[in-house]
C-alpha cells in the first residue's frame, strides 16, 4: 500500500479540526462492541472497538535488499496490517504536490492526521477516494465577488468519518469499511492454501477426511469469494471448538433436511465441488436455522453472539 502526505493551508485547520471532534463527540455518544466479521453495526449507536494487537498480522512483501541491509525491527518476518503500518508515521511520507495528485490513483482512502503530544499519530480515516466527483463534463465554480470556474478543483473532504485510527486503538463505525480499508482483518490470501491443509489435518485427527476434489473446491471458491477466504481463516478454530465427527454432522445436515450426498461421498469422507463450498462452511458456521414462530428454514448472512439479559 502506497500513501503520500498533503501540506495542509492554515487556514484548512479550524474546519479539519471541527470534522475530527464530530468524529469524537459520535464516540462518546455511542456505546463500543468487539469486532465481530459477521456483526452489522446499530447505525448512530454502536461503533466497533479494536486494539491493534487483536490485527492478524501478514508478512511484508519481501525486500530485494539483504537482511543484514534492514534495521533491527525489519527482522522480524510478521507485520502489522498494510494501512496501520503505513499510517504509523506520517513524518516519513513524502509530499504529494499539486502536480502529482491527479495521477495518484486509485485513491481508495484520505486521512486528515494530528500528531499529539508525544509524536503519535491519530487519524480520521475516510473510505473514499477524494477525486471521485471530478468526473469528466463537470465543471465547477466558486464565488468571489462574482461566480467563477475553478480550474483546478484538487480533492474534496467531506463531513465523514469512516475510522479513527491511533497508536494502539481503532474505532470503526462500518464493518463494511473495515473489513476493505483492513482486509488483513481478515485474510492474506496467498495463505489460503495453508488453511485449507491446516484444516484438512484437523479432519483426519477427527477421523474425516476430504478429498482432494474437496480441497481444490474449497481453494476455487476462496480466489473467487473473498469472503470464503475469510471463513475459511476462521473455520481453523471453530473445529477445534464443535469437536466435528461424522455422527454429529449427519444430525445437523438431517436437522436441515440435507441431502447427506452433498457433502460426504460413499466412504464418509467430506467430498464437494465448488458449487457446494459455500454450503460446506455455511454447515460448519452453524449459519442454518429455523424461524422460532413460522419454521420458515432460513440463512444467516450476519450474525453476531447474543447473551441473554437477566430479568433481575
Amino acid at each position: 500500500m502506497e500513501a503520500k502526505k498533503i501540506i495542509i493551508h492554515e487556514a484548512l485547520h479550524e474546519p479539519l479540526w471541527e470534522l475530527s471532534l464530530n468524529a469524537l463527540e459520535r464516540v462518546r455518544a455511542s456505546s463500543p462492541r468487539p469486532y465481530e466479521p459477521n456483526a452489522e453495526l446499530e447505525r448512530g449507536e454502536e461503533y466497533f472497538l479494536l486494539d491493534l494487537d487483536e490485527i492478524p498480522e501478514q508478512p511484508e512483501k519481501p525486500s530485494k535488499r539483504k537482511k543484514s541491509d534492514l534495521p533491527e525491527e525489519d527482522h522480524n518476518e510478521d507485520r502489522t496490517a498494510a494501512l496501520v503500518r503505513t499510517l504509523r508515521d506520517v513524518g516519513i511520507l513524502d509530499v504529494l504536490g499539486p502536480y502529482g495528485l491527479p495521477e495518484f490513483a486509485p485513491a481508495i482512502f484520505y486521512s486528515v492526521a494530528w500528531q499529539q503530544a508525544d509524536d503519535a499519530w491519530v487519524h480520521f480515516i475516510r473510505k473514499t477516494n477524494p477525486r471521485s466527483v471530478f468526473k469528466p463534463g463537470l465543471k465547477w465554480f466558486g464565488f468571489g465577488d462574482s461566480l467563477k470556474r475553478i480550474e483546478d478543483p484538487a480533492m474534496v473532504i467531506d463531513e465523514h468519518v469512516d475510522i479513527i485510527l491511533t497508536s494502539d486503538q481503532l474505532v470503526a463505525f462500518s464493518g463494511q469499511h473495515l473489513r476493505t480499508l483492513f482486509t488483513d482483518v481478515h485474510i492474506v490470501l496467498q495463505d489460503v492454501p495453508k488453511y485449507v491443509e491446516s484444516i484438512s489435518k484437523v479432519l483426519e485427527e477427527e477421523s474425516i477426511g476430504i478429498t482432494g476434489d474437496a480441497k481444490a473446491a474449497l481453494l476455487a471458491a476462496s480466489k473467487r469469494r473473498v469472503s470464503f477466504a475469510a471463513r475459511l481463516y476462521r473455520l481453523q478454530e471453530r473445529l477445534s471448538e464443535i469437536k466435528l465427527d461424522l455422527d454429529r454432522l449427519g444430525n445437523v445436515l438431517d436437522l436441515h433436511s440435507i441431502d447427506i450426498s452433498s457433502l460426504l461421498d460413499g466412504e464418509g469422507r467430506l467430498h464437494f465441488q465448488e458449487d457446494q463450498a459455500g454450503l460446506f462452511l455455511d454447515v460448519l458456521d452453524g449459519r442454518f436455522f429455523k424461524d422460532d414462530w413460522t419454521g420458515e428454514p432460513r440463512r444467516a448472512d450476519r450474525y453476531s453472539r447474543w447473551q441473554p439479559t437477566s430479568s433481575q
